[in-house]
């Protein structure tokens, strides 16, 4: 499934490095900008992450303002769920494009964006729309944002194979300062996932009622089954989270969420966060995030042949799972002028530890995230 683009990867990667960078920060300014990043993900499953990422942002108008981001994703992985398939390691490029833009009228902003994503067997179009409004004199902000993508699912190897899916979500959130030093926010959102949900290269071990399941898939065999899971999902998740300054230089974040839906997975994700600002421009921050999940109503790790029922699917990721992840970021600012143009450097390292506890072929994985952005406003 390798694609001969990924030979660019170098080539973008280098010019993603050298680019000048730029952030959109203070929107009342309303500048040029432009950004560049690069993340990359490896973990103890086999499977490598690298993804550039370049923005471009220009004001149209005086409250008005167009951007531009593309992103190139290339997947490297031979992990658990390749090697129960009996597949090689394989090698995928994923291209997004996603253009923006947003104009403000006094204390109301509105916004739109489309995003395209194409990669060898996948792809996805679809948008936003968003309004916010601040309140009581600035002190509050109430947000509203909904979007919508439909993608086209195809398997390689099998030119007949041809699946849609759809999303639709609706999220709303609420900003409120509380004093000069706190402020707090709500966000709810609701999705709906309709069509083709399943992985055309996922499937699941099926045993004789005395036998121990197969540990691979070469099919066609009767031991083994494609996945197969509901063509539709609803989903819920509701978060609250408070920040609080202590000090000119130092600041402390607590957050929750909270996630249900309609194929029986719940979660609960807790985090906390502090910041030091220190003389010369330096931050540095530290973070903890706990997450635990339930399983999905049918997953199961194999079946029992005679036994399917009318869903199955094996996904270690709609399996019970605990996660804890530690964020160590490191930035650094610099002032280019008296006219509060600045250059912003930032290296954030994510280590992560993942427990499944209903996943026989893999306990857990380990996994390293690191992500090096360059950032300037003018």
């Amino acid at each position: 499934m390798a694609t001969s683009r990924c030979t660019r990867l170098g080539a973008l990667v280098a010019a993603v490095c050298m680019l000048p960078a730029w952030s959109l920060l203070a929107q009342e300014q309303n500048p040029a900008t432009a950004s560049s990043a690069i993340y990359v993900r490896t973990d103890s499953d086999q499977t490598t992450v690298v993804t550039p990422r370049v923005h471009l942002g220009v004001p149209v108008a005086e409250e008005s303002r167009l951007d531009l981001v593309y992103t190139v994703d290339v997947w490297s992985s031979a992990s658990i769920d390749i090697r129960t398939a009996a597949s090689k390691r394989v090698v995928e490029q994923r291209d997004e494009i996603d253009v923006s833009g947003e104009h403000r009228m006094g204390d109301t902003a509105v916004g739109a964006s489309y995003r395209y994503s194409t990669e060898y067997d996948y792809d996805s179009h679809g948008g936003t729309l968003g309004v916010s409004q601040d309140l009581a004199n600035k002190s509050a902000n109430v947000a509203f944002t909904a979007k919508g993508y439909f993608d086209r699912v195809g398997r390689a190897g099998d030119p007949d194979f041809d699946r849609g899916t759809s999303l639709l979500s609706a999220r709303v959130a609420l900003t409120q300062v509380l004093d000069p030093d706190t402020y707090v926010q709500g966000v709810y959102e609701l999705t709906r996932q309709e069509g083709y949900l399943s992985s055309p290269y996922r499937f699941v071990r099926i045993a004789g009622a005395a036998e121990e399941p197969p540990r691979t898939c070469v099919l066609p065999v009767s031991s083994c089954l494609p996945e197969n899971n509901p063509e539709g999902r609803l989903r819920h998740a509701a978060a609250v989270s408070a920040r609080h300054a202590l000090s000119w230089s130092i600041s402390a974040g607590v957050g929750y969420r909270f996630y249900l839906d309609d194929w029986g997975m719940l979660s609960h994700t807790a985090n906390v966060d502090g910041a030091l600002s220190i003389d010369d421009g330096w931050l540095f921050s530290l973070g903890y995030r706990f997450y635990r999940q339930g399983k999905a109503d049918h997953y199961e790790p194999f079946y029992v042949m005679g036994e399917l029922p009318a869903f199955y699917t094996s996904d270690k990721e709609l399996s019970t799972l605990t996660s804890h992840r530690v964020d160590v970021e490191l930035s650094r600012t610099w002032s280019l002028d008296d006219a509060g143009s600045e250059l912003r450097s930032v290296l954030l390292g994510s280590p992560g530890f993942y427990q499944y506890d209903d996943f026989p072929l893999l306990d857990s994985i380990t996994a390293l995230e690191l992500t090096l952005s360059m950032e300037m406003r003018l």
